[in-house]
């Protein structure tokens, strides 16, 4: 009785049981996938455009999606073992993934960062999957999925910016030692080595792009995978994944090695497309020893040889439990009313999903080399290993002088210009002078004013957040006339760190730096995305002026902000000039035009 029983239950559901063709199959998942893909677009795309800009640091993670496919086909064996039965519960996380997405994106500025809507996305591929592939197959799919979530999308340099400084400062002691124990002449200076060769200084400088932070993201990824599929317990996965770590610092050190050798024979070699060989280079002998702590891991427990899979020889056919045909109709409606909804709000609240590239009015190299008292005597040109550090390719470094008889110290002018970089760290001398090997001598950067700046502006016609727009005057170098330039809106405030060099404690540098973003002066990085990627405005952009000057002992900050309202007097209204004017790239809704003059 009990058998007869047993098999009318099982008779049910087999009725229960669809097994839909693959044509069905493929126009259900092509009907989902475009969905989603809407739904997520400018997520999506700028992930896109992330790994195809920066294939040295994010490249992996167009791979990521097939890596994580490959782990769902090993196992589709037990996945397909029963019928697939729908879970209401994937549905709700759909619909908080999509949620949370929407708010990130609509809401409050702070929250509108990549890996924050990124964890948005990853719930709502989680919830699709369980609500259409049921808790069941969960036990074999939860982990391809989170592989998929956590390594297929870039991490944003506001996450990575400490550990990436950190890293730096371990290869470049790491560096040190290697060369001192083989012989080399070395020293130590921040995150730069001096190696003295043949009567000769060689300084190697210890960028980003050689802190390790790129080949330890890749081996966590790879260390992920491998212990996945190569080991058998928890605690070998575990004791793989976190050997990464240091095996990703331990190549990288010897990366670093590598260049100052190469070095000593052609300072070339340490830089460009060269240095970036050399990288890629020990990416080949980094995952052998990676294979080999593998190996030895498994040599440490005996496996049973004769515990094999017993999986069903059998063809195994997709077949879901009926209910999945509405399941698949709500996640399609979710979806769909989702993105309608997400629309609709965008375009109530007049946020803006992407921003557009605001191109410059002409390039920075064509500041004038002299204004005023002050004229250049050198332009600085950063190899390729600096610019990827830098973020762009649109920048200026040029030394200026004053007349002898001013009395004033020499100026280093940077400027950057950046845009569409939403999650972008700037390069600040908060960092970058600390890791050159100064030590600051104020402890935290303070915002000064340098109203001298702004002392010859007039006030203009057209306004931005309620503020007339200043002109400044300039005259044109090639037709001589004069020039009204529109200036930035707000209060000019430059941020001021003093440092001093320990090989000559005597000296102090002063540095100052302060952003122009669309169209607003603002003196700190917070202060840019504040008002330049809000998502109100349909183009973003900012631009980086920094100075730094150094002086004798008794140049105090007031004879550095003086010497800075000097400099930038006349030459602010020549870089605003080459920056976009924001009052036609916004407020008159299209670029400005390249300035010819």
């Amino acid at each position: 009785m009990s058998d007869a029983t047993g098999m009318g239950t099982d008779l049910k559901r087999d009725e229960r049981d669809w097994a839909p063709q693959t044509a069905t199959m493929l126009l259900a998942a092509g009907t989902v996938l475009a969905l989603f893909v809407w739904m997520f677009w400018s997520f999506l795309q700028r992930q896109v455009r992330f790994a195809i800009e920066q294939q040295a640091d994010w490249g992996h993670t167009l791979v990521i999606p097939f890596i994580a496919g490959w782990f769902v086909w090993l196992n589709r064996d037990k996945i397909l073992s029963s019928p697939l039965r729908p879970s209401i519960t994937g549905i709700v996380l759909l619909i908080a993934g999509a949620g949370w997405f929407a708010y990130c994106s609509l809401g409050p500025v702070l929250l509108r960062h990549h890996n924050l809507m990124g964890a948005g996305v990853g719930l709502a591929i989680f919830g699709l999957v369980l609500a259409l592939c049921g808790w069941r197959a969960m036990r074999w799919m939860w982990f391809p999925t989170l592989y998929l979530i956590v390594f297929s999308q870039t991490v944003s340099d506001r996450f990575l910016e400490i550990i990436t400084f950190q890293l730096q400062g371990i290869a470049t002691v790491g560096g040190e030692i290697g060369l001192s124990l083989i012989g080399y002449d070395v020293a130590r200076q921040g995150h730069t080595l001096d190696i003295y060769w043949d009567g000769r200084t060689l300084p190697l400088n210890i960028a980003e792009a050689c802190s390790g932070m790129r080949m330890l993201v890749a081996f966590l990824a790879l260390g992920v995978a491998m212990a996945y599929r190569g080991l058998d317990t928890v605690w070998q996965r575990v004791v793989l994944v976190f050997m990464a770590i240091p095996t990703a610092i331990f190549v990288n050190i010897l990366r670093v090695m590598t260049l100052g050798i190469l070095a000593t024979q052609d300072s070339n070699f340490a830089a460009g497309d060269f240095h970036s060989m050399v990288g890629l280079l020990w990416l080949v002998p980094a995952f052998f020893i990676y294979l080999g702590i593998m190996w030895v891991l498994r040599q440490l427990v005996i496996s049973d040889e004769d515990e094999g899979d017993q999986s069903d020889s059998r063809a195994l056919a997709v077949r879901f439990d009926s209910k999945v045909i509405g399941v698949f109709v709500v996640c399609v409606l979710v979806l769909a009313a989702s993105r309608v909804c997400f629309s609709f709000g965008a375009n109530m609240l007049q946020v803006h999903l992407s921003t557009e590239l605001v191109p410059l009015r002409r390039t920075l190299s064509r500041l004038p080399t002299q204004v005023g008292p002050w004229r250049s005597i050198q332009d600085v040109q950063f190899d390729a290993s600096m610019i990827e550090e830098l973020g762009t390719s649109s920048y200026l470094t040029r030394h200026f002088v004053a007349d002898p008889s001013s009395g004033r110290f020499p100026v280093n002018l940077h400027i950057a210009y950046y845009t569409d970089q939403i999650d972008a760290v700037p390069h600040v001398p908060d960092r970058c002078m600390t890791a050159a090997g100064l030590s600051q001598r104020t402890p935290t950067p303070e915002n000064r004013p340098i109203d001298g700046v702004s002392s010859h502006w007039v006030p203009g016609q057209e306004q931005l957040d309620g503020v007339l727009f200043p002109l400044g005057q300039m005259t044109d170098r090639l037709s001589g006339d004069s020039l009204s330039i529109r200036m930035p809106v707000g209060p000019p405030l430059i941020r001021h760190m003093e440092f001093v060099d320990p090989a000559n404690p005597d000296r102090r540098i002063h540095a100052g730096y302060f952003f122009i973003a669309n169209g607003r002066w603002r003196p700190s990085p917070g202060g840019v995305k504040a008002v330049a990627f809000t998502g109100g405005d349909r183009h973003a952009y900012y631009c980086k002026v920094q100075l730094v000057i150094e002086g004798d002992s008794g140049y105090s900050t007031d004879r550095f902000l003086d010497d800075v309202e000097h400099f930038l007097s006349p030459m602010l209204p020549e870089v605003m000039r080459s920056l976009p004017d924001w009052y036609e790239v916004e407020l008159q809704g299209a670029p400005s035009a390249p300035d010819k003059g």
